[in-house]
């Protein structure tokens, strides 16, 4: 490890620069057990991880020195922060360690979800900051985002897929499911190629895991969708990746908010759903007649598909039952039923775009711009 000083920088600055990257290298490579960083060859004056302390770096840039001759895309990597807050130092240099591992295990992934990689490594190892909260706060706000694009900048929702996988599927030491999907992804890129092969991806990687088997991976991500509805203080403690730690500012926006009085309605999606992007739908049980139940059908424009669940919720917020309503790989509409409506609050419709154009072209988060979707979802009393 290692701090490179700038003009104007204090030595004070630069150690505990340098406590803090040194203990985030000690969190993830040494108490993890997670591959270290590639050294770089004494492009910075050693083999170390460089941390370089710009005041002109409004956030941490991450960057990568030339690939080398690697059988698979491996680079060195360096970084630049200009933060002096002990707590944003900390989360600084452990991304930036975590993204450092990610480019010596798979270089040509994306760079949200090698930020989801750090991301991820930095809530298991460190504890959470303001800016954490921010980010969680800026992707609940936008759920039709997709989780990640080539060109779109990172945000939080990835990490939370990552840390869903990691805290209900993961039977390995912490950041080791992560580590070994990451690694799982690793590439080759022909020499003299214009930019990286990207394939496989994290996404191939998961569906492979996943036997290629559509309805086991659209019952995954429709975990996730369910997962970003309960995030923060709606936690009932039954769905991870929880987030109670970002409170309020966890709350996902509802893009539709009905009362059951108001039935028969149908709505349509107010923004366009990217592929992986949610749609999510408040029915406000204000008045239900006894023995009733509810009708719910959804509509969605070609060529994708969507998972959808409906999830019946107590005045506690507690989840009481879900619908799965049936994927089905070539509709472009399902229907489903609430047939027990005793003690129910609120029914949350909670819709995923799958993305892709066909079976054999599912989603890949490096064929962006998107092309976003839009869908009706309609409920009758029954």
């Amino acid at each position: 490890m290692c701090v490179q000083r700038g003009a104007g920088g204090s030595g004070d600055s630069a150690l505990r620069a340098l406590a803090a990257l040194e203990l985030a290298y000690d969190r993830v490579v040494l108490a993890l057990g997670i591959p270290a960083p590639l050294p770089d060859a004494g492009l910075g004056g050693s083999d170390a991880l460089d941390l370089y302390l710009d005041s002109g770096a409004p956030e941490l840039v991450v960057a990568h020195d030339p690939a080398g001759p690697s059988w698979f895309d491996s680079v060195a990597t360096f970084c630049s922060t200009s933060v002096s807050d002990d707590s944003l130092l900390q989360r600084d240099a452990t991304l930036c360690v975590g993204e450092a591992v990610a480019n010596r295990l798979a270089a040509a992934e994306t760079p949200a979800l090698r930020r989801a990689f750090a991301s991820e490594l930095w809530w298991i190892t460190g504890r959470v900051t303001a800016l954490d909260v921010q980010a969680i706060d800026d992707t609940q706000a936008h759920p039709e985002r997709a989780l990640a694009a080539a060109s779109a900048a990172p945000s939080a929702a990835a990490p939370l897929l990552l840390d869903l996988l990691e805290r209900a599927r993961s039977s390995q030491p912490a950041g080791g499911l992560v580590t070994a999907l990451y690694a799982a992804a690793a590439t080759q890129t022909s020499p003299g190629a214009w930019a990286w092969n990207d394939e496989p991806d994290v996404f191939d990687v998961l569906r492979h895991t996943l036997d290629e088997d559509t309805v086991r991976m659209a019952t995954l991500m429709g975990d996730y969708a369910v997962a970003r509805a309960f995030l923060g203080t709606r936690d009932d403690g039954t769905h991870p990746p929880y987030g109670e730690w970002a409170g309020d500012f966890a709350r996902a926006h509802y893009d539709w908010v009905i009362r059951y009085s108001s039935l028969p309605r149908r709505v349509r999606s107010s923004r366009l759903i990217e592929p992986t992007g949610i749609e999510l739908v408040w029915l406000d049980m204000d008045e239900v007649p006894l023995g009733a139940s509810l009708g719910f059908q959804a509509e969605w424009e070609a060529p994708v598909a969507f998972q959808w669940r409906l999830i019946s919720v107590d005045e506690h917020g507690q989840e009481m039952a879900r619908v799965d309503v049936p994927f089905q790989e070539r509709a472009r509409s399902v229907e489903g039923r609430v047939v027990n409506l005793t003690g129910v609050r609120t029914v949350l419709a909670v819709g995923i775009n799958m993305g892709g154009v066909d079976l054999a072209h599912p989603f890949d988060p490096d064929l962006d711009p998107f092309e976003p979707q839009a869908c009706t979802v309609y409920f009758a009393r029954m």
